[in-house]
């Protein structure tokens, strides 16, 4: 089967999306070891400096997703989720099992709870309280727009981990 312009396209933004993402995940994960040291430190001038970085990088990996996905939903439908199922991949294949997201997601863990605390005991400056503020809002619009994607493409949707626990239960 030849594939038209428009599903070639829409390939190549999925993939190049994804690794740029990729790429994203794996620079986060280095300047967040980099935060938790400044935090263990208190080098209030490089927690700025690294909180600012990261802000950049979660708005990137959000750019990122949003390319990847600029597409339409029959040629995701149609040609990409098939290629994330058997034969091809894995039952349930997901993002979740992502080892460098979930990394990234401990360590903002790990780093969350002493930013908080800093802020709460003053021990912090404002400057620090403020970047750290405005990464939890990057965050929180990188969640948003992945769901919007999601749900663009699956509405009201189960994802293929979901499919693949509920026929292995039933």
């Amino acid at each position: 089967m030849a594939l038209s312009a428009d599903q070639e396209t829409a390939i190549r933004r999925w993939k190049l999306g994804h690794h740029v993402f990729h790429l994203h995940l794996t620079v986060m994960n280095t300047h967040l070891i980099a935060l938790r040291t400044a935090l263990e430190q208190e080098n209030w001038p490089a927690c700025r400096r690294l909180l600012d970085i990261l802000t950049r990088l979660y708005r990137a990996s959000t750019a990122s997703m949003r390319y990847a996905s600029d597409f339409p939903k029959e040629t995701y439908t149609g040609l990409l989720r098939p290629a994330m199922e058997p034969p091809w991949v894995s039952p349930g294949f997901s993002g979740k099992f992502n080892t460098d997201h979930e990394r990234m997601l401990g360590l903002l863990k790990s780093v969350r709870g002493p930013l908080k605390q800093a802020a709460r005991d003053g021990s912090a400056p404002a400057e620090v309280c403020q970047a750290a503020r405005r990464l939890w809002q990057e965050q929180s619009r990188n969640r948003a727009h992945h769901k919007l994607i999601c749900e663009k493409f699956v509405p009201g949707g189960t994802s293929l981990l979901q499919q693949h626990f509920d026929t292995t239960r039933g």
